[in-house]
């Protein structure tokens, strides 16, 4: 486990410097959840629940489609004009068959699920952007820290390189060195500072938070398999669709017959009184294989299509698990590397400033050291940036959401 992230032997640097400021800092969760809500897709995806609770609705309803209200009259007025006159009123509806009942409701369950496991996948994709933006912000806040640091250390040498060279010391020469040295240090400050308000703004763009959570590692899962992954879950619910797809339209193969209830008054001239009926018609659609062959063709290819994406997808889950896997073992190797560097060369340094101060090394050689040992402070900064990414990479791979 990484040791937490400590800054209090900088001085606060701007923009960042607003953000370790703030009062209370956000846990990962709650960025992930407001770069949720703050996301086009999530709203597309939420929206879209109005979708599958319509369709399951409608896949509930026995009717294949909308009930039909017609009235007829027939009159003998423009002919024989004896009176005669009949009305009728129907109601006709066309049926779904059993077999196309049960397939509709359950294409209707399996669109409802697919959509569950959208959203969880969508999710787990924001909370790796967010992911990946919090460690480059945090990974920009370390160098601006450690230019920061290494500007301070070079205004203390410069300092004491005047006092020797007023002093007689040193010549002229090793001052102009340590005025350029702190010169350049200073323009690295500017840039570091930039790129950290860079990377910063997008971070607040994608979660809305002005402050960074606590830079500490997150926790590995125990196990690194991916068999409930979110991504995994999505392909294989998008194929049970498809396969549900393809057996409502084989079940659709013979057309809805409709129902008809009518009800006739009719009346003769001749009789005082009127007639009246109650009738039921049946239409059963005399249609072949033929006529749904282009709708069982679609779903078939469909399902081709989703079948495919869900071995690809299966590909890509062990891939970048493994790819995961290999990085992290990467990182921890390369921060027990960097951490012996900057060990060596620190000590380095120290026997070079000594040397210095008894005129023994000139301020060339001293120079030299502390850029070295600069470069290796950095480095083990970044390298503990890139652990920490590479444990946010590993859960994500394994698809745990924070």
């Amino acid at each position: 486990m990484l040791p937490p992230f400590s800054n209090a032997q900088h001085a606060p640097t701007e923009p960042v410097a607003q953000a370790q400021s703030a009062p209370a800092a956000p846990t990962l969760r709650a960025l992930v959840e407001a770069a949720w809500q703050r996301s086009p897709l999530a709203q597309t995806l939420m929206a879209r629940r109005h979708e599958t609770a319509a369709s399951r609705d409608l896949a509930a309803s026995w009717l294949a489609a909308a009930p039909t209200l017609g009235l007829s009259e027939r009159s003998d007025r423009w002919t024989d004009r004896r009176n005669a006159r009949e009305t009728e009123l129907s109601l006709s509806a066309p049926i779904v068959l059993p077999g196309q009942h049960g397939a509709r409701r359950q294409l209707a369950e399996r669109a409802d699920q697919e959509l569950d496991a959208q959203l969880l996948h969508a999710r787990l994709a924001i909370a790796g952007e967010v992911r990946a933006r919090l460690w480059e912000a945090a990974a920009a806040r370390e160098v601006l820290a450690e230019k920061s640091d290494h500007l301070h250390h070079v205004e203390d040498l410069a300092d004491d390189v005047d006092r020797r060279v007023k002093a007689g010391d040193l010549a002229r020469s090793d001052a102009l060195l340590a005025k350029q040295e702190l010169l350049a240090a200073t323009t690295d400050l500017a840039l570091a500072r930039g790129r950290a308000g860079e990377a910063l703004a997008r971070f607040r763009l994608l979660t809305g938070a002005a402050a960074l959570p606590d830079m500490e590692p997150e926790p590995l899962p125990a196990a690194t398999t991916a068999t409930d992954h979110a991504r995994l879950r999505a392909a294989q619910a998008a194929a049970t669709r498809a396969r549900a797809a393809v057996e409502l339209a084989s079940a659709s193969r013979q057309a809805a017959p409709t129902v008809a209830l009518s009800m006739r008054r009719e009346r003769d001239g001749i009789m005082p009184d009127a007639d009246r009926s109650i009738g039921i018609a049946l239409q059963i659609p005399l249609s072949g294989k033929l006529r749904n062959r282009p709708a069982e063709a679609l779903a078939g290819t469909q399902l081709a299509t989703a079948s495919a994406e869900l071995a690809q997808t299966e590909a890509i889950v062990d891939s970048d698990l493994a790819l995961a896997q290999d990085q992290l073992t990467n990182a921890r190797a390369a921060l027990d590397a960097a951490t012996a560097r900057a060990a060596a060369l620190r000590e380095h340094t120290a026997l070079f400033e000594h040397a210095f101060r008894q005129g023994e090394k000139p301020l060339a050689d001293l120079l030299r050291s502390r850029a070295l040992t600069h470069e290796a402070e950095v480095a083990v900064r970044q390298q503990r940036i890139a652990l920490a990414l590479a444990h946010s990479q590993m859960n994500q791979a394994s698809g745990i959401l924070p």
